[in-house]
Parts: C-alpha cells; structure tokens; sequence
C-alpha cells in the first residue's frame, strides 16, 4: 500500500477513535502524538521506537480540535501531548486549537522538515522524525510567556520615550511616558478639559502630534478654544472682535496659524455620543495613519450613549484602548466624570468624596 491508495472504513462516524489511539497507554508511554492522515501516526510510533505513539484524528485538520475536545478524557492522563499536525496552514489553526485544550505546559508544537510526518520519514528517514518529535517545544496559550524569554531585558534601560508637560509640578513627579493610559478625573465644571486642552497645546509646541476627539464640542468648536487659549484669549463665545487691540487680533492670527497650519493637531469632527467601535477606529487612523503620538478623548463615559455610566461597559471600553495603546505605543489620556452617590451630601467640586 502507498499513501496514494484509497482508504475506506465501516462503522459510525461519531464513535470513530483516533487511529492508533488502542497502542497508546499513560502508564508506558512519554506521550502521544496528534496528527492528521493515518500514514502519519505508524510513522510517528516507528521513529521513536514506540516512546511516543502516534494518533490520527478522523476527518484532518479541520475536525481535529473538536475531536480532541470530545475525547480530552483520553488525552489528558499522558504527560505530553505532541501536536504533529500537517506544516501547512490548516494544520497550524489546529495546533492554535488544541493547544488551548491543555493545561499550560503539557503541549508541545512538532515542526517536520517536509510537509508531515509521513513524508519526513520517507524523503529523510526515521532519524528526521524522531528529532522533529524530541526537539518539540513547549506550546502555551496566547499571551503566556515564561520569564526566561525576557532573559538579559532589564540589563539595558527600557526603550520609552518620556515627555514633560507644560506644568512643572506634574513633571517633578512623573513625566509622559508612550504606552500609557492616564485618566483625567474631577467633578463637572473644574476644568478637566481647559487642563487637557493646555497639555495638548504643550505637545504641539514640543512637536508632538496630537489627536482630539471632543464628544462635548464641534471641531469647529475646539479650533476656537485651542486658539484662543495659545492667544490667552477667549474666543469662542464672542459675538465679534470688538474691543480687541491691534496686538490682541495679531496674538489671534499667530495663535491661527500654529493650531491650524502647523500640523500638529488632529480632530475628529463630531458632536455627541457614538459607538465605541468607531471612536477606536478614528483612534487607530490618527495614530497609524496620521502620526498621532498622543490622543486626547474627552471625554469616555459619553461613549455609546452614555452607556458607559454602567460599570461593566465601562470595564470593557478600558480594557479595549488599553490593548489600543499596547498595540500603537502611543499615549492616550481620557477625562472621566465623577459621579455622586446617593449617600454624597455634596457634589465633588464642592468638596464632596467620592
């Protein structure tokens, strides 16, 4: 027989066991082998000389998780587990699969020199087989790291870029640094977002360019404010210039010019509540796309409708730019509300506590 040659079987599908799995016992054997076509398995078993058996899932790659799944209480009791699936990309989904089955530690990912066991022990013999098995690594879950694998990181200092802000109080204490999430909170009226405007204002004379995305105010709204702040001046709620000095109108037209032909501010030209998906989307353009180093976000809980009032929403929109920020290194700082409790006699700008 060849592997070309057809291979039929009689039975029911469901009650189907892995090919090979009547050879394997916990008490005799360093581990099992899960693999794909049932040329596969015998070649596994003969390489390594019966030390580990070789078992085939029924119907390949595409089933071989589930499989595995339904029949963990045969799987489990071996100390290793040895994903020998195919070296192609079905193959590999399934070693991603199954590996979440397991107790971290007890999979180990086979890597064959051709594509699959059969044809490793074929075109270079049994010895490329049972040194593909035995130099298998240990397979862990997304996002699991053994600390060996930072080995020597802490002998250099961290690779962080750290920024001071326009307020010398602030930056004694801890500068800016990339990769973080830093969260502006005070009660309504004491000025979260005049104070996160003034930072902004700070970066861009830096040279950092900045993303602002104000739910509470049009772009065209926030181009006022910024300008008449680098002009130390109000503008946005004149009727007209009257009353300014000719230095106060040429404050004004240099102040225009930094915030609107300098380059460094970004807005997201909207007003009001939106779904969480799209605030992340318009996020992820201005720093991906258009530079953005830092994002200001004023302000979070009027996200969704208001809906992020509601605890566990709230959780869930954190966790979401805070894997945001991981992926982009950037810096996000976000202005959150206080809210009072039922028990507050006063509110927090009053000085109530929260």
């Amino acid at each position: 027989m060849n592997k070309n040659d057809k291979i039929s079987w009689t039975g029911k599908p469901k009650e189907v066991a892995g090919f090979g799995s009547h050879l394997a016992n916990p008490k005799h054997h360093d581990g099992i082998a899960i693999c794909e076509g049932e040329f596969d398995a015998p070649s596994i078993t003969y390489a390594t000389n019966g030390k580990v058996v070789g078992i085939s899932v029924p119907n390949g790659a595409q089933s071989a998780a589930n499989f595995v799944k339904k029949h963990l209480d045969y799987f489990n009791p071996f100390k290793t587990i040895y994903i020998a699936t195919d070296m192609d990309e079905p193959g590999e989904e399934a070693a991603n699969a199954i590996v979440e089955l397991f107790q971290p530690g007890q999979v180990r990912r086979v890597v064959f020199p051709l594509k699959d066991a059969n044809d490793t022990l074929v075109e270079l013999g049994s010895m490329a087989v049972k040194e593909a098995i035995f130099a298998a690594k240990e397979l862990r879950p997304d996002g699991i790291k053994s600390a060996s694998a930072y080995s020597g990181i802490t002998i250099k200092p961290p690779n962080r870029t750290a920024t001071n802000c326009g307020f010398a109080t602030w930056n004694r204490m801890t500068p800016f640094y990339d990769n973080q999430l830093i969260v502006l909170i005070a009660g309504s009226g004491i000025g979260k977002t005049t104070f996160a405007r003034a930072l902004a204002l700070h970066d861009m004379e830096m040279g950092i360019k900045c993303g602002w995305i104000g739910l509470e105010e049009t772009a065209e709204e926030a181009i006022f404010r910024f300008v008449g702040m680098a002009a130390g001046l109000q503008l946005h709620a004149r009727q007209n210039y009257a009353g300014f000095t000719d230095q106060q109108l040429q404050d004004i037209a240099s102040a225009d010019k930094f915030v609107t032909n300098g380059g460094m501010l970004e807005l997201f030209d909207h007003f009001g509540s939106l779904d969480e998906n799209i605030i992340l989307q318009r996020m992820n353009y201005m720093v991906r796309s258009l530079g953005c180093k830092h994002i200001y976000l004023d302000h979070w809980a009027i996200i969704g409708s208001g809906l992020a009032l509601d605890t566990r929403h709230l959780d869930s929109l954190i966790t979401k730019i805070r894997s945001f920020i991981a992926a982009t290194k950037c810096t996000v700082f976000a202005i959150s509300h206080l809210n009072r409790s039922s028990s507050q006699v006063k509110n927090m700008e009053d000085g109530g506590i929260p």
